[in-house]
């Protein structure tokens, strides 16, 4: 009998998908994928194979689609319409990868032996997510690769994330399930995230819409997201911010600071001097805020970041723009990466831009961001605060006590480091 293995993409949380789209671009995880699927056996629900560049299967793969509707067909694509089809389907396979979506991944994942998670140290909004598996007795992780960092050119930059396999404890190997004539029927409505119909092609897919499958008998209900782990220590955080023309960015920044009014300083950049700088070095988590200015965050708070920000720094991005949602972070996250501090996430919505040729139909994004994509903003700090409040207190805390230790046990310069090297050589430096 195959084995079953499932291969996804998640966040920090779990988090796979929101508003049918991917939550995290990463080329190098795409070139993973085909890697890890390529000349076996895909499993998919139909919505994912639809979302596939011309609804076409995936190639050099056995193509299989779950689906209750006994009447389609598709070239190159194998239809099944129960759990049981499908298994008897694969019987014959070494292996069968479950490529989503969401709840494809929920009705199947009972049923898998193995998992193959690439796991992004971010968090992005997100209204799709996989079972969390580090919580599940059932799995255990076995392997895990070396950190990795997404590079330039190769999807968000900056973002650190590892190459993860889970696999089911022996005890439960038993793979329980549906009844011998149950069907997969579809759930109507909005579908979830499939990340890996983006993956599938090395970066040629389009987003997902899936889930062709609904609760079977005896399948749990879809797991939602993890309630988060509230710090118990407040959370000293500042957030820098530039806010042209509309106040579009501000509008976001104020509602933290009024939710968290004993947590939140924020310094407005445009009321500093030319070389004027703030001291940072008190603060646990860092902010930039700006609107999307031709492409890029605002050119005055990235040259006070460049200036402020100092390695082992911990800083997140707020953004508003106008058109397309391209998660233009790019700025942030090179400016981070040369003074060696660390964009944990970033989140961005909508905001009335006039700009150039906007400004002929009266901008547009007008009224945004509006009451929903303010309390997003609040709610998306909220979480992060939450989940990650006290590791970074407790970062900060290390760091505080080594900047202090070097501070009191200074190295002594060129000279200095030489004679303690010669010191070593020679054994001078070493007690009897």
């Amino acid at each position: 009998m195959a084995d079953l293995k499932a291969i996804v993409a998640v966040c920090d949380d779990w988090g796979i998908g929101c508003d049918g789209d991917m939550v995290i671009e990463n080329r190098a995880d795409m070139r993973h994928f085909v890697r890890m699927t390529r000349g076996g056996t895909v499993v998919m629900g139909r919505r994912t194979l639809e979302s596939l560049p011309g609804g076409r299967p995936l190639k050099d793969r056995r193509n299989i689609v779950i689906t209750r509707d006994a009447a389609f067909a598709r070239a190159g694509v194998e239809a099944v319409h129960s759990i049981d089809e499908l298994l008897a389907a694969v019987a014959g396979e070494r292996e069968a990868w479950v490529i989503g979506g969401g709840e494809i991944y929920r009705q199947l994942l009972p049923y898998c032996t193995e998992a193959v998670i690439t796991k992004t140290h971010a968090i992005r909004p997100a209204d799709t997510f996989f079972p969390n598996l580090d919580e599940d007795p059932a799995w255990e992780l076995v392997e895990e690769s070396e950190e990795q960092v997404t590079q330039p050119g190769e999807g968000d930059e900056g973002l650190s994330y590892r190459f993860c396999t889970y696999r089911r404890r022996a005890a439960d190997m038993s793979k329980g399930g549906a009844a011998e004539a149950d069907l997969v029927h579809e759930i109507e409505g909005p579908a979830p995230q499939d990340v890996a119909a983006n993956r599938a092609s090395a970066g040629s897919a389009g987003a997902e819409g899936e889930s062709d499958v609904s609760a079977l008998g005896g399948a749990e209900p879809p797991r939602s997201a993890p309630e988060p782990h509230r710090a118990r220590r407040p959370l000293k955080t500042v957030i820098l911010y530039r806010s042209k023309h509309h106040g579009n960015t501000k509008l976001l920044v104020d509602a933290i600071a009024a939710a968290y009014p004993d947590e939140v300083d924020t310094i407005d950049v445009a009321a500093l001097g030319r070389n004027e700088y703030p001291d940072l070095s008190e603060y646990r988590l860092i902010g930039a805020a700006s609107g999307i200015y031709y492409g890029g965050f605002d050119k005055d708070l990235k040259r006070v970041l460049d200036h402020a920000l100092s390695a082992g720094d911990k800083v997140f991005g707020l953004m508003t723009y106008g058109g397309a949602d391209k998660w233009n972070g790019r700025d942030l996250a090179a400016v981070a990466q040369v003074n060696m501090a660390t964009v944990l996430t970033m989140h961005g919505c909508r905001g009335w831009d006039t700009w150039g040729p906007y400004r002929l139909i009266g901008g547009v994004g007008k009224g945004h961001p509006d009451a929903d994509d303010i309390q997003g903003a609040v709610d998306f700090f909220s979480r992060l605060r939450d989940e990650y409040g006290e590791i970074l207190e407790d970062e900060w805390q290390k760091r505080r006590r080594r900047l202090e230790f070097e501070a009191a046990h200074p190295a002594g310069g060129l000279m200095a480091n030489i004679k303690r090297s010669v010191d070593k050589i020679t054994g001078r430096g070493m007690k009897g």
